[in-house]
């Protein structure tokens, strides 16, 4: 080889290099230039910590929640929605991961993939405005319905997507932040969002998933029926029931949440067919919500003998559910077996300029149909039309026991049957008692305010 062809080596060598080198970079600055523009660090966005922008944040009917003022934050003059809203907006010290002031950053500072923070005016930097899906009025009851009580409340229109109602509690003023350390009985966990972050034992509302697995593979199913005496021996141990309920259909064992039925359908559908239902229904597995993870609900039968196996088609054994995830199966059942990923930002992730929303068939539409009718029947045969009237509600409760001394968690969930207002919820409550007694009435409240707006 000849000095010039040495050279040309040497030199197409190094170019590869380079073109490898840029590659590298390119990759990587689209997936994490957001985030390394928005470190605290970056003075030309931050000062002491705080965004030097002018963005705003909205909730859907326009009312201010937040704006940014050149390090100077304010939030919505009333104390009640501050307060409802304080996991949505995050707080003065950037305490709440998932709050916008620090899940949204780079949209607050009006930073961009291909224009970065350029503005044509040099003296600023421009910000942006953000508008919510949520409506502060509906959180703000849903907070408030919850009371002292720590759980979490979530509705959303399971054919847009758009997440009209959050809460989580406990909470606190962001203007008047409380002394968190020392009363940490109080404040449990307060900077954590329970409807995105938190995972739940679900109890009786998984009865659901076990539901939707009986109907497409147990034969005969609608007729077919279970005894309930009461207890069921299964070994050395037993499952037990709150009453004996005799002999139940598949609908009357749901409306009944009987125990003992739920118990001999898990083992009848095996171990595979009910992990396989479990996650189709989003356990886990997590959800993006405008780019905030939600927290994993999980269900793990690889271990599982006979009578754990019975407990996990209840909703117990070691089984843990997300509130929002759960609320998106509610919603995948009202609307044909398609469940729609939620979002909180207006417009949702954006894509070449088009916002369509993330749909996944998890269930097929006979499926789902069955389930729908057999939730309405759990209110209109248990829980009461009058309780929720002209809702058109179908629905699911739960009471999850938790072990110990402690009270069961309370759960109800389920949607709306209606054109006009195609709603899916989920309400938490936690370590309180009975899913009908405490959940079910702070859902009733919440859904009819929403269909009154």
């Amino acid at each position: 080889m000849n000095l010039v062809s040495k050279r040309a080596a040497v030199l197409l060598f190094f170019s590869l290099l380079l073109l490898i080198g840029l590659s590298i970079f390119s990759i990587r600055y689209f997936h994490k230039a957001s985030t390394w523009i928005q470190h605290p660090a970056n003075k030309h966005l931050f000062e002491n910590g705080k965004l030097l922008s002018q963005g705003a944040i909205y909730d859907r009917r326009g009312n201010i929640l937040v704006q940014i003022n050149d390090g100077s934050i304010n939030f919505n003059e009333d104390k009640t929605v501050r307060t409802a809203l304080m996991h949505v907006t995050g707080d003065l010290g950037n305490n709440v991961e998932t709050g916008a002031l620090v899940a949204f950053r780079d949209k607050l500072s009006g930073w961009n993939i291909v224009n970065g923070l350029y503005s044509l005016d040099k003296r600023t930097i421009s910000g942006k405005e953000i508008s919510l899906t949520l409506d502060a009025g509906l959180c703000a009851l849903a907070y408030n319905k919850l009371g002292n009580r720590q759980g979490a409340v979530g509705v959303y229109n399971y054919k847009t997507g758009e997440i009209l109602c959050l809460a989580s509690s406990p909470s606190f003023d962001p203007l008047n932040p409380p002394d968190v350390k020392g009363n940490p009985g109080k404040y449990e966990g307060v900077y954590i969002n329970r409807f995105l972050s938190s995972a739940y034992t679900p109890g009786s509302v998984f009865k659901l998933v076990t539901a939707a697995a009986a109907i497409d593979n147990i034969d005969d199913n609608e007729n077919k029926t279970y005894l309930c005496e009461g207890n069921l021996q299964i070994g050395k141990d037993a499952v037990t029931c709150m009453s004996s309920h005799g002999e139940v259909t598949l609908e009357q064992a749901l409306a009944n949440s009987c125990n003992c039925a739920f118990a001999r359908i898990a083992i009848e559908l095996g171990k595979g067919k009910l992990q396989e239902y479990a996650n189709r229904a989003g356990f886990n597995s997590s959800l993006a919500i405008d780019g905030i993870k939600t927290a994993v609900g999980k269900v793990d039968l690889a271990e599982a003998k006979e009578i754990d196996l019975a407990w996990a088609g209840i909703g117990q054994y070691t089984n843990t559910a997300n509130p929002l995830n759960f609320m998106a199966f509610m919603g995948a059942i009202a609307h044909n077996g398609m469940r729609v990923a939620p979002q909180i930002i207006q417009g949702g992730e954006e894509l070449l300029f088009i916002n369509t929303p993330k749909k996944e068939r998890i269930l097929s539409p006979q499926t789902a149909e069955r389930l729908k009718q057999m939730m309405r029947n759990n209110t209109l045969s248990v829980y009461g039309e009058g309780n929720f009237k002209g809702l058109e509600l179908c629905a699911k409760s739960g009471t999850a026991q938790v072990g110990g001394e402690k009270k069961p968690h309370a759960w109800f969930a389920g949607f709306l049957d209606r054109e006009d207002f195609p709603l899916a919820f989920v309400v938490v409550v936690e370590n309180s008692g009975s899913g009908v007694k405490f959940a079910a009435p702070i859902a009733a409240s919440v859904l009819q305010q929403a269909i009154n707006y």
